[in-house]
């Protein structure tokens, strides 16, 4: 093994035994009470019979004869309760280290920095992690627990195989050292081999949820994707099995020669025994126990290598792990907040961004200032950069080059909750989440919510009447996948909930980021109407596609190529005869050949 590898095994191991220890440690007790079990059950089966041969030989008493097997059977009894006993408490312990790592993992998810949530690269690490917390951290236990087994094991077996050749015992080392490298070559093999069906997992993991999902159910159905996507997911599942294949022909050929190097090294140990007793150096009472320790010997020393491979396995699952859980985000810095204020200016100095995955910049330079107070309309093509510029400013994306600044203070500056505090987002990709309407309106607990508020804020999205006609009112639950019951909105309807969420955080800058792309355009302009005046003296920006909707706003910044290409009033910019113009016009033409068809 390379020295990197041994220091991170080391490493892991204490990581991993650390951990144990803090959340459980009462299961070191079982553990210590299972192996000498486990050890003794085998030893003690070996060396009943010797002991029954001996008393036979030696014309022992009868009574002393049942004295000593009562004895051994008790203890052989003793020892198989234990074993198993001690088994099922410590597969408890390991299901809590696995609930106690998993809580890790979806901690670290939520705090994680969103860009390294939303890339790929950060997708394929929270996957890879994902191993060690459904399997990696419980079979740790396990692992463990065996390896121990087998140290204790090999050493009990060779303190009584001393009667034996010293030339016995090498042999029989040497093929254990011959064994050890052929599981070496199946560990290279399968790790080389769930490297790539991780990366195939990702894929398969993607067609599953989406298959399950409520909203994607009905697009399926209605476009008839259900052959293309059967399709797709096969295409991922033969990719995995190719590469299972490959791993499992080169796990039969080293099964193959263990097998080999495992018959030899019992042939070797019998012959030595046999002659042994023949040539009267034990007698046969000692020839029928020592058989059965070599027997069990050979055993220890297969479990062993499996079960160090096994570790490394876990190891490097845990390296994973400890990969995404411990890498650095920016909510870990402590940073001044941001200084409170009665309004908020806005402004992009020369920024750039571009996603550590790709080299291409989606934000090229942008610059442009924003006075407190102010309403302002950002439009562009699709792909223009708009959405990325929504999460520079909100600070879920931090700039590659160029500063964004609040009040004069540049974001990266100031502490991450501060930052958040300042904003109340809507996005096009929203979601409500299956717990009741109260709770998705306030994202808080019920016992934290100002019931006052909630109902003031519903009143002002025009949602009051139709939740206090439900049965459950404002405690009916949202989410038909979880819950058969739950109430399903229309699209209006959900929009004006999210106006709610919006008022309840009564945060002093608003962006709303086309939440209202599914509408029609009469009542997308309505709903934007409806938060233009519910805003009076905040911050806002309003994106959109169709450009009359925003007429309402202070100014118009027009996005493209992931620069500012003007910035001005709606007078302004149709004066300049530029883009945005040419994007009022044609989008005015379709309007009104639509409504001379109506």
């Amino acid at each position: 093994m390379k020295a990197p590898e041994l220091r991170a095994l080391h490493d892991n191991t204490k990581y991993m035994l650390r951990n144990w220890y803090r959340w459980h440690r009462r299961s070191f007790l079982y553990l210590a009470a299972r192996i000498p079990a486990l050890v003794a059950v085998p030893m003690l089966m070996a060396y009943a019979p010797k002991v029954i041969l001996d008393c036979v030989t030696a014309h022992a008493p009868v009574s002393a004869l049942v004295l000593r097997v009562a004895l051994l059977s008790a203890a052989i009894a003793a020892a198989s309760w234990v074993a198993p006993f001690m088994q099922q408490k410590l597969e408890g312990s390991s299901q809590i280290l696995r609930m106690r790592y998993a809580v890790l993992s979806f901690r670290k998810t939520m705090t994680a920095d969103f860009v390294d949530v939303e890339s790929l690269a950060g997708r394929e690490r929270l996957e890879r992690s994902a191993t060690f917390t459904n399997s990696g951290s419980r079979d740790f236990c396990e692992v463990l627990c065996l390896l121990m087994q087998s140290v204790f094991g090999i050493i009990t077996s060779v303190a009584l195989l001393q009667k034996l050749p010293a030339l016995m015992l090498l042999l029989l080392l040497l093929a254990c050292a011959g064994e050890f490298l052929l599981y070496r070559l199946e560990y290279r093999a399968d790790r080389k081999s769930r490297e790539q069906r991780n990366r195939l997992l990702v894929k398969f993991s993607y067609f599953y949820r989406t298959s399950h999902e409520f909203s994607a159910g009905k697009d399926i159905r209605l476009f008839g994707l259900g052959d293309w996507f059967i399709c797709m997911t096969a295409a991922a599942l033969r990719a995995y099995t190719k590469v299972i294949r490959r791993y499992l022909g080169v796990s039969f050929s080293v099964s193959a020669a263990r097998a080999l190097v495992s018959a030899a090294r019992d042939g070797v140990a019998y012959f030595f025994l046999i002659t042994s007793v023949l040539d009267g150096r034990i007698s046969v009472s000692d020839f029928i126990f020592l058989f059965g320790i070599v027997t069990g010997f050979s055993g220890y020393v297969s479990q062993l290598t499996a079960q160090y491979n096994q570790l490394i396995r876990c190891s490097l699952e845990c390296t994973k792990f400890r990969d995404y859980v411990e890498s650095p985000e920016r909510g870990q810095i402590v940073l001044p907040a941001l200084p409170k204020a009665d309004g908020y200016a806005v402004e992009f100095r020369d920024v750039h961004f571009h996603y550590a995955d790709s080299d291409r910049e989606t934000i090229r330079g942008m610059s442009f200032s924003v006075r407190a107070g102010e309403k302002i309309a950002i439009v562009g093509e699709n792909g223009a950069g708009k959405t990325t510029a929504i999460k520079l400013l909100c600070g879920l994306y931090a700039p590659t080059g160029g500063e964004v600044c609040v009040n004069g203070q540049v974001l990266s500056g100031v502490s991450q909750k501060s930052c958040f505090d300042l904003y109340s987002v809507v996005f096009q990709d929203y979601r409500f989440l299956p717990v009741s309407i109260a709770e998705n309106v306030a994202l808080r607990p019920m016992a934290e919510i100002d019931r006052t508020r909630l109902f003031d804020c519903l009143k002002k999205a025009g949602m009051y009447e139709k939740i206090q006609s439900l049965p459950e009112k404002e405690a009916s639950k949202m989410d038909k996948s979880v819950f058969p019951g739950a109430v399903d909105f229309s699209g209006g309807e959900k929009q004006k909930l999210l106006l709610a969420r919006a008022l309840y955080k009564d945060a002093p800058i608003l962006i709303l980021d086309e939440p209202t792309a599914a509408l029609d355009p009469i009542a997308e302009n309505e709903l934007y109407l409806q938060y233009n005046a519910l805003s009076a003296h905040k911050t806002s920006f309003f994106i959109s596609h169709r450009l009359s909707s925003t007429r309402f706003c202070d100014r118009i910044l027009f996005i493209a190529d992931g620069r500012v290409a003007e910035f001005g009033t709606h007078e302004e910019l149709m004066q300049k005869h530029g883009r945005y113009f040419r994007m009022y016009a044609l989008q005015s033409y379709y309007y009104r050949e639509e409504a001379n068809a109506l």
